[in-house]
């Protein structure tokens, strides 16, 4: 199952929310539709999930190298996922 969010306004960034929803996002997922593996798709530059993703229990799978033109350049693609049984470790 592949997953995301956005937090849309700045006064509500930085703040734990996403983290907040991403969790209760995975254990929907695992506890209640059985499902085994979430996936998700993140810039290369976007730290901050990056970050809350590592956090909720995610690991880089895959880099999709060059896959995104943005402001003249190219930027990679971060294919995270995680697994049930890692969840359950946390």
């Amino acid at each position: 199952m592949e997953v995301g969010i956005f937090i849309g306004l700045k006064k509500f960034q930085n703040k734990g929310y996403g983290t907040d929803a991403m969790n209760i996002l995975i254990d929907f997922i695992f506890k209640e539709m059985n499902i085994n593996k979430i996936k998700l798709d993140v810039y290369e530059f976007n730290n901050k999930a990056i970050k809350c993703y590592e956090k909720c229990g995610f690991k880089k799978e895959a880099i999709l190298k060059m896959e995104l033109f943005r402001k003249g350049k190219f930027h990679d693609i971060i294919r995270m996922v995680l697994f049930k049984d890692d969840d359950l470790k946390k």
